[in-house]
């Protein structure tokens, strides 16, 4: 096959990726994206909360002056289908706690085709069913050369958006944990119909050993629900046990989906020569509550600003890596720590109701909920 060369290639049409396409097309940058799906977010691989921007703000360092993402966090009524203004978390014994939210619920594949959109419309090129094979650094010249199913291409940038899994770290470094996030979550969800709550509901224990499970109201009587547990903590499949989940209910499964959440914090290098890692990849994943979308949206358009920076001023592309954990470090920090501690603690329902009474909801709870530091840790 003919070589085909582009400045920037990114791989994976996530919210990451597509935000980084969008930010480099305004600049009039030629990226590429690669994206192994037929149809761009689906499947669904969360429970499709999304926060806005006012919940962004509140959690991470340094954006407030960021007019480009406040502008991206402005999303049309028609990608949000229900607003999420409070969460219950729920203790073994059913006794619930109460938390003001500032979020939506979306669908996943019409909320990641709006940001595909905005990076076509902007100038970049997405392309589809196109699954990335291999990635080889060439020794002599130090490029890189990606091969996918129907073609072959070097690129001067190479951006890793394909989500938790790391796909272009694998390639290139296998399984190195220094380059690609650790602690990998199975989660299981279901889009249901029945009477579902108005509410974020998340429910601790036995349910879901060593995790949560969630229902996420997406409408009148649809919702998303799921499980995320520590990978070995369920005995049989995370599919049958949320379907037990589901049916004690009452709720009707339209559909199931799956995926992985990475819950071991930041990966140690995010910037490896000429490739820079964005979103789920980088493990830029909260751990205590498995949020993510805003941290992709946010590090793709931090790795597309490095490269502008780069490209004018001469700036090392690692001044990425310093720039995300300037603005994720502490969330991200405390938010590990209390998933840590969860791990450790909660050991049977019994354990876990005890212990979260004494943490109590607004000192433990809710700031690990938040990713803040619980009054409790000194």
């Amino acid at each position: 096959m003919d070589v085909e060369h582009r400045e920037v290639i990114i791989v994976g049409a996530g919210p990451a990726g597509t935000t980084c396409a969008q930010r480099l097309a305004e600049d009039g940058i030629d990226v590429l994206i690669l994206e192994r799906r037929e149809i761009i977010g689906n499947p669904a691989q969360c429970g499709e909360c999304i926060p806005n921007w006012g919940e962004v703000v509140g959690t991470f360092s340094g954006l407030d002056d960021h007019q480009w993402l406040k502008d991206s966090f402005d999303f049309p009524d028609r990608i949000q289908l229900h607003r999420l203004d409070h969460m219950r978390v729920f203790l073994p014994s059913g006794k619930a706690y109460h938390f003001d939210l500032d979020a939506f619920a979306g669908h996943r594949l019409q909320f990641d085709g709006y940001l595909a959109e905005k990076a076509v419309s902007a100038g970049a090129e997405i392309r589809m069913s196109e699954p990335v094979l291999n990635i080889k650094r060439r020794s002599k010249s130090n490029s890189l050369l990606i091969v996918t199913e129907n073609s072959r291409y070097t690129c001067d940038l190479l951006i890793d958006g394909s989500g938790s899994l790391a796909h272009v770290s694998r390639f290139l470094h296998g399984k190195n944990k220094a380059y690609r996030p650790d602690d990998q979550v199975p989660t299981a969800y279901a889009q249901v119909r029945g009477k579902v709550p108005e509410t974020f509901d998340v429910f601790l224990g036995s349910v879901a050993p060593k995790g949560y499970a969630w229902i996420i109201p997406k409408g009148p009587d649809t919702a998303n629900v799921g499980l995320g547990v520590r990978a070995g903590a369920l005995k049989g499949s995370i599919k049958e046990h949320l379907k037990k989940f589901c049916d004690d209910l009452n709720l009707e499964i339209l559909s199931f989906g799956g995926g992985w959440i990475p819950m071991g914090g930041p990966v140690k290098t995010m910037v490896d020569q000429n490739v820079i890692a964005i979103g789920d990849a980088a493990g830029l994943v909260m751990p205590s509550n498995g949020g993510g979308i805003s941290q992709a949206m946010i590090s793709g358009c931090f790795a597309a600003e490095a490269y502008l920076e780069f490209k004018q001023h001469q700036t090392p592309l690692t001044s990425y890596q310093d720039r995300v954990e300037a603005c994720f470090g502490r969330a991200l920090k405390n938010s590990l720590r209390s998933k840590n501690m969860g791990y450790l603690m909660f050991q049977s329902d019994f354990i876990t109701e005890v212990l979260l009474r004494i943490l109590g909801p607004i000192g433990g709870i809710k700031r690990a909920m938040e990713c803040d530091k619980p009054l409790w840790v000194l």
